[in-house]
């Protein structure tokens, strides 16, 4: 007979002669067990770690595997470890650990029992894996899953294959979870869903406090109740007393009415909602919003406080204020504060605005921002006068200090970089009623301002659709700089394509005029010029019309060597880094080269109607405001 293959009952029996003889064979196996056990037994490292002891079973069995002991136990199993009990079916410990198979259930204290199908328990870690209908309960909530990993130590139970935990009449389900049944801090992951009657809350995160009914958000949850819906990235709720409070992008929706803040509070008990940091209300249906620092709103009253940068708009108009309270019902609203009225895609800021909602008239003084947001360009003014149904507005005095004693500014961004234009009037409106188009008028001694175009005229017009300047002559004429070129003809036309300069034509006269050094001047001239610019350089120039060409040739150390002087019906100039690379000469050009020695090293020769402007020039923003 060989120890393992007939099993050894442990107790049972009727004490007769059976029992006797196998319980003197056990003896006398364990007095012939192999030396070499002995020694594998004498030399282990002694284990210091709580053993698992079995206090009770029906029948039980050995068996000798990879060198060790396996005891089965069999029917009403009952196993201790310190004050853990552990009960099931059957049981098969393998040294320090149990494998556990039928109606398991294992009790820590007076206060934790979990039950399964069958379970896994290393007596060395106390820990244990459940498995099958698992159930963990602790006081009054009873957590249910399929699998459940618990560690007697710290009091952890963990699960990943989805539970459900019972609190009263609410109930939360997750797909994983971390349940500190010591603390009754229970945090969710995955899927995580609370029903009660009161609510419903939907979320990927968060923890929640069995004792204290506390719920903490942890990350985007969406809680749903009666009518309305709040959504959090953080914070917490208090079940029983029904407040909350969100700190982390919450936002709410009621009854058509949406909300959001950097925090919101909410008490069920007075029904307010309270929005603080960034505070924003909107109900689209009535289409009305509102922003603000803070907003306090009554869904019973339908009242509302905004305090802190308010600005609220409805179907007609924008409001702003330091503080603006608004009765929603009666369409009432009282403000204070810097005045905002904003009528898309316009925009009028003051600090004070009257307007006359019959008869479409505004008038905003001091410090006026207007803003065109589908032109993209603003004006600064002391006063202007607004007429909403012709969409017409005048602009006089300047932004600032200077008030009435300035002049109106006019500002756009182009390529990164700001233009600035002022006159002693600034007049927009709206061409066309059909589109968002508008057309700028200035007039009386205007200036333009770019850190590398600057501009000047007595009158002007720029249209919105098509980003075309117009520059005009009454006494005279207009003049543009770029860097160290000067553009000038009875009239001007200047194009920008996708905020950076296009083109500009010279119409009569048209004279284009470069120096690097205020001494030589390279002059072209002719009827009609349009140069052509890339990336804000020109690059290409067709004159038309009586084309003459005057230029100044330099050698390899930019010393002049002499003057090219040409006459033609047309040419064409090519240009690199802002300097004349080629030419083209067209219709019998007549030209010659004239040395240096011969030409004058003391004063450039001139062309008819040549003039170099430099007091009109302006060199900043500043010069544009005074009169």
């Amino acid at each position: 007979m060989k120890w393992g293959q007939t099993p050894l009952p442990l107790g049972g029996g009727d004490g007769g002669g059976v029992a006797a003889t196998t319980f003197t064979f056990f003896l006398a196996i364990l007095l012939i067990l192999p030396a070499t056990i002995q020694a594998q037994q004498n030399t282990a490292p002694q284990d210091t770690t709580s053993k698992i002891k079995v206090e009770s079973s029906v029948t039980g069995e050995y068996f000798l595997r990879d060198g060790h002991y396996v005891q089965r136990l069999s029917e009403k199993v009952r196993l201790r470890q310190d004050s853990t009990l552990v009960f099931c079916n059957v049981a098969l410990i393998d040294q320090n650990n149990a494998t556990l198979v039928g109606d398991v259930l294992i009790e820590q204290g007076d206060s934790v029992r979990i039950y399964g199908d069958s379970a896994f328990y290393n007596g060395d870690t106390r820990e244990a894996d459940i498995f099958g209908n698992v159930v963990l309960i602790n006081g009054k909530q009873e957590l249910f899953t399929s699998r459940l990993h618990y560690d007697l130590n710290t009091k952890i139970a963990t699960y990943t294959t989805g539970a459900t935990l019972s609190n009263g009449q609410s109930q939360l389900t997750s797909s994983q979870g971390y349940y500190h049944v010591q603390e009754k801090q229970v945090f969710f992951k995955g899927d995580v869903l609370v029903t009660d009657p009161e609510f419903t809350m939907r979320t990927d995160t968060m923890s929640f406090n069995t004792e204290t009914q506390m719920v903490q958000f942890l990350a985007p949850t969406l809680i749903s109740q009666r009518g309305s819906r709040i959504y959090t990235e953080g914070g917490f709720y208090d079940i029983e007393n029904n407040v909350a409070e969100f700190d982390t992008n919450p936002q709410y929706e009621r009854d058509g009415q949406r909300g959001r803040s950097r925090k919101m509070r909410y008490n069920g008990a007075t029904k307010e909602y309270i929005l603080e940091g960034e505070a924003y209300i909107e109900e689209p249906e009535a289409a009305r919003e509102v922003h603000a620092e803070v907003i306090r709103y009554n869904t019973d009253t339908e009242k509302a406080v905004f305090v802190g940068n308010v600005d609220y708009r409805d179907s007609t108009q924008t409001i702003t204020g330091h503080e603006v309270r608004y009765d929603s019902r009666n369409k009432q609203y009282q403000l204070t504060g810097r005045g905002r009225v904003s009528d898309p895609p316009n925009i009028i800021e003051a600090d004070s605005i009257s307007f006359n909602n019959e008869l479409g008239n505004g008038l905003a003084l001091g410090n006026v921002i207007w803003q065109d947001t589908a032109s993209d360009y603003t004006l600064l003014a002391f006063r202007m006068d607004y007429n909403k149904a012709d969409d017409y507005l005048n602009a006089y005095g300047s932004f600032g200090p200077d008030g009435a004693s300035g002049r109106p500014l006019m500002k756009s961004l182009i390529e990164n970089d700001t233009l600035y234009m002022s006159a002693d009037t600034l007049t927009s409106y709206k061409p066309d009623t059909t589109t968002d188009a508008r057309l700028l008028l200035a007039y009386q001694d205007v200036r333009v301002f770019k850190s590398d175009l600057q501009a000047a005229c007595d009158s002007l017009t720029f249209n919105s659709a098509d980003s075309m300047f117009y520059f005009y002559k009454l006494t005279q004429l207009p003049i543009i700089w770029s860097d160290t070129s000067q553009f000038s003809a009875d009239t001007i036309r200047m194009l920008l394509k996708d905020k950076k300069l296009d083109r500009i034509w010279l119409r009569q006269n048209a004279m284009v005029i470069n120096s690097e050094d205020g001494q030589m001047f390279n002059q072209i001239k002719g009827r009609n010029n349009t140069v052509f610019f890339a990336e804000n350089e020109a690059r290409e120039m067709l004159v038309e019309g009586n084309a003459q060409a005057l230029y100044y040739a330099l050698d390899d150390q930019k010393a002049y060597i002499g003057m090219n002087e040409t006459a033609c019906s047309e040419m064409r100039l090519y240009f690199s880094e802002n300097k004349v690379e080629s030419i083209k000469f067209y219709n019998e050009p007549k030209g010659k080269f004239i040395p240096m020695k011969d030409a004058g090293i003391s004063e450039t020769k001139k062309l008819d109607g040549f003039f170099w402007e430099k007091v009109r020039r302006p060199r900043s923003v500043a010069a544009l405001l005074q009169k």
